[in-house]
């Protein structure tokens, strides 16, 4: 019977180590880094930053004590949140004031050091600063893309899809003085007013149940933001007996001073007849 071979070991493959068996008083600069490697401390991996939920305010808001708080806190919508904005949407009745202030009262958490925010404070807020946080929302919850399927072109007639990217094509104004939310307007006789920005619960107080008309809407939003004439307070309301060009030209600067979102500013080009045209988009269509 043949004897059988003891098995050849296997060679194991030496790799060199700068920290092989070495005699440190013969090689103290070698000790000197072994200590300095085992002891490092390495900077922890990076952190992937979250969605912020800051977001400064176009204008602000100035509190009774005359404040200024520019920056909001905001969260993102919740299947609870959409439930009751479904309810909102299902109204006849349907009031954009309303939709507006109901998504801002479940997203808004705090306004500069009012934390957390109050219903006063935020009704206080300009209705530009109030339109501006509800598309900072949309962006904290759904990105920054808006896709349309079907976009009319106003050149062609054609629809076509597109992507509007809201963070970008929507033109955003600031107030050139956050501290000072009013508007001066020169009238047909000469006669200098001062008028106040509308903020969102004047809005909310002047369209009401739903029933009144646009011009007993002007008429409601003038009497309660038109503070001097020449210079003089205004101590009772006036807007029914101003002429109509007038109260048009007051409407039309209280809208034009607004801070926020451009939302009638934003845009289009159409891809199937290559025309580029201005659209008026409504920031609630953009929760649909």
């Amino acid at each position: 019977m043949s004897s059988i071979p003891p098995p050849i070991p296997a060679r194991v493959r030496e790799v060199p180590s700068p920290y092989q068996e070495f005699d440190p008083t013969k090689d103290p600069d070698m000790a000197n880094q072994m200590v300095r490697d085992l002891t490092e401390t390495k900077p922890p991996p990076p952190m992937v930053e979250p969605p912020s939920n800051a977001y400064v305010l176009p204008g602000g808001y100035l509190d009774p004590e005359g404040q200024l708080h520019r920056e909001a806190k905001i969260k993102e919508i919740t299947g609870a949140d959409e439930e009751a904005f479904a309810r909102e949407w299902k109204n006849p009745n349907l009031s954009v004031a309303r939709v507006v202030d109901l998504i801002l009262r479940r997203t808004v958490t705090a306004i500069g050091m009012i934390d957390p925010v109050t219903p006063e404070a935020l009704g206080s807020l300009l209705i530009g600063d109030r339109a501006a946080l509800l598309l900072a929302v949309r962006l904290l919850t759904f990105g920054t893309d808006w896709e349309v399927p079907d976009f009319p072109c106003r050149l062609c007639g054609e629809t076509f899809g597109v992507v509007i990217e809201l963070d970008k094509d929507i033109p955003m104004k600031e107030l050139p003085d956050p501290r000072r939310q009013e508007v001066e307007v020169k009238l047909r006789n000469g006669t200098i007013v001062t008028v106040g920005l509308l903020t969102g619960a004047l809005q909310l107080q002047m369209v009401g149940d739903g029933n009144r008309t646009a011009p007993e809407e002007q008429t409601y939003a003038i009497d309660r933001c038109l503070r001097t004439i020449d210079g003089q307070a205004v101590r009772s309301p006036m807007a029914q007996s101003m002429g109509m060009a007038d109260r048009r030209k007051i409407v039309q600067a209280m809208d034009e001073g607004q801070p926020g979102p451009q939302m009638e500013e934003v845009v289009v080009t159409c891809d199937k007849c290559g025309g580029e045209a201005k659209y008026a988009l409504g920031l609630v269509d953009l929760f649909r």
